[in-house]
């Protein structure tokens, strides 16, 4: 069932999961030049100080800041709704994705996610997790091509000042899941909150179970000094030597918006 702008107008983003039509939480979606997209799914279970979701933008950061303002207008005006299942797996086919990037938000309290990843599966698209990990299950690491796993404090009084929650729960599914191969790990370097020394403790967390593993340490979008994050990057490579950030070289093509149209 497709739902037209008319019927939205009476139906507010949070009813139209009660209508049983297979309805996810999904609001936005962006292709990249390369045949990826990134997909993204409203709420969250955690409430991270520094997260760039809350705090900066709830649309992709790689948007110029004039489409974003287009998009924040269309969110505050009720002209975003939330997407269903098939609509994601069309939109994406058209596009002619080949590797969805599910992420937010947190995707894993979407009861549509699996269906979705199945769905996405069927249609030769690879689905892929990005993840605080705290609600990964077999199945979605099963149906995953792979999982960012984000780990924002090793610390456990960190980690609640941080986010507001305990980190238990995804630091048991972190080392149940990290044998399978899937996994990522990412962490934020936060000045005052997540430095050099809580990463390298990640760090030695991850290489005492996997230590081939890949670790990706982002600099804090609202604002860091890149030359402090690639100096701890320096350090932790002495104990995860797969340790690094994304690193972009010239100007940066925007991707293209799939939904909503603007």
């Amino acid at each position: 069932m497709l739902f037209t702008s008319t019927t939205v107008d009476f139906l507010s983003r949070a009813n139209l999961n009660l209508l049983g039509v297979g309805m996810t939480r999904i609001y936005h979606a962006v292709r990249f030049k390369g045949g990826t997209a990134y997909v993204l799914f409203d709420g969250c279970n955690w409430n991270c100080s520094f997260c760039v979701w809350r705090k900066v933008t709830r649309w992709s950061l790689c948007l110029p800041l004039e489409t974003r303002r287009k998009l924040d207008y269309m969110w505050r005006t009720g002209r975003v709704r939330y997407l269903s299942v098939n609509e994601v797996v069309d939109l994406l086919k058209k596009a002619r994705v080949t590797t969805a990037f599910l992420g937010g938000g947190e995707p894993t309290l979407d009861p549509e996610l699996k269906a979705l990843m199945r769905a996405l599966r069927r249609e030769g698209i690879k689905p892929w997790l990005v993840t605080n990990g705290e609600n990964l299950d077999d199945e979605m690491v099963e149906l995953a091509e792979g999982a960012t796993f984000s780990i924002k404090a090793l610390d456990d009084e960190l980690h609640r000042r941080i986010t507001g929650a305990p980190n238990g729960k995804a630091i048991k599914n972190f080392r149940r899941y990290a044998g399978t191969g899937k996994l990522v790990a990412e962490t934020v370097f936060v000045p005052g909150l997540v430095e050099c020394g809580e990463i390298e403790r990640i760090a030695r967390f991850i290489a005492s179970i996997s230590p081939e593993m890949r670790l990706r340490i982002d600099p804090l979008v609202q604002g860091v000094d890149i030359e402090k994050v690639d100096e701890c990057i320096e350090r932790v490579r002495e104990i995860l030597p797969k340790a690094d950030r994304i690193r972009v070289k010239g100007s940066v093509e925007p991707p293209e918006v799939l939904y909503p149209e603007v």
